[in-house]
């Protein structure tokens, strides 16, 4: 028993020996390790603790995303702002006259291009959401429907991105215009207060504004911004753009126009933007508001397609969407 402990003895002796004369040398195990090119540490040998630990390599960084791409519709038409996740959406159907969300009051005929045309000196082509119209359901107090933010339903056309392409082949000598507009039901004498909408307007002359309407009929125009030469005789796209945004701490309704003059579907240009704050004007006390300027911030059940005057016009790629 003596020998062994005598043995044990000089083997920790010969070891501690060891031990210190490898940290004279200056070098650590962990130094030893990591200046070893080809060495990997065993999956059981925990790691170094304390300050000489190896620090943390760091990640190396992420590739780049793609650049977003514009998302287009299913006519290939560049969508410029994100479609809202479950909202609502129309698009022209392939025959129009079997839509029963598409009233366009008048006769359309179909041309040999796929596009459609109209004869008619007055026209309002209206688009209902999934819901349809039910005159029942309609409020028009404008402070209700500012609380609530809707004409008849939860999903009424408020934040909207319409979009139509045209083409006047007959003017009918008149620099009228084409307007797209929605945040409202009928426009009729027989309850004026439905008739609220934002009517983005683009002039056969190439002038372009938007009015207000605070009902049917009462009217603030803004001032006209010249977009373009004459567009008769030549196919243009056309965007009404409303939503609703903050601003100073209220909700204002911003509003922009935009124009692709190539009519390809994607060549798009913002030609007018106007926000309506509450300071642009208006008559909406005549419908309840205790605020004749405020701004229109609720939605409708119908968007509408309208022009006057021209007497041929053909159209196409025709779509409402509620946007983000």
């Amino acid at each position: 028993m003596r020998i062994r402990l005598v043995l044990v003895a000089s083997l920790a002796a010969a070891l501690a020996t060891t031990a210190c004369s490898g940290s004279s040398g200056g070098s650590s195990a962990s130094d030893a390790i990591g200046s070893d090119k080809g060495a990997t540490a065993s999956p059981q040998t925990p790691p170094a603790a304390g300050p000489e630990a190896e620090q943390p390599v760091a990640a190396p960084e992420p590739e780049p995303l793609p650049e977003p791409q514009d998302e287009v519709d299913a006519f290939g038409v560049t969508m410029l702002y994100p479609s809202k996740v479950g909202g609502e959406s129309w698009i022209l159907a392939d025959d129009p006259t079997k839509d029963p969300r598409f009233d366009p009051k008048e006769t359309v005929t179909a041309n040999e291009d796929g596009s459609w045309k109209m004869r008619s000196g007055k026209v309002r082509m209206g688009v209902t959401t999934s819901t349809g119209y039910d005159p029942a359901a309609v409020e028009t107090d404008r402070e209700l429907l500012a609380d609530r933010g809707y004409m008849q339903a939860p999903n009424d056309w408020k934040n909207v991105e319409i979009t139509g392409y045209v083409k006047v082949n007959d003017a009918g000598g008149s620099t009228d215009n084409f307007a797209w507009y929605a945040r409202g039901g009928k426009h009729n004498d027989d309850n004026p207060c439905e008739g609220s909408s934002y009517k983005g307007g683009l002039h056969y002359d190439g002038r372009v504004r938007y009015e207000k309407e605070s009902w049917h009929v009462a009217y603030d125009q803004g001032p006209y911004e010249e977009a373009t030469s004459s567009i008769v005789g030549r196919w243009v796209g056309f965007k009404s753009v409303m939503r609703n945004v903050e601003k100073d701490g209220a909700t204002a309704v911003q509003l922009e126009l935009w124009m692709d003059e190539a009519g390809d579907g994607t060549s798009w240009s913002k030609v007018y933007e106007l926000v309506d704050d509450g300071t642009w004007g208006g008559d909406s006390a005549h419908c309840g508001a205790a605020d004749a300027a405020m701004p229109m911030t609720w939605g409708g059940p119908i968007a509408t397609f309208r022009w006057d005057s021209a007497q041929d016009v053909d159209f196409k790629w025709l779509s409402v969407r509620e946007i983000e």
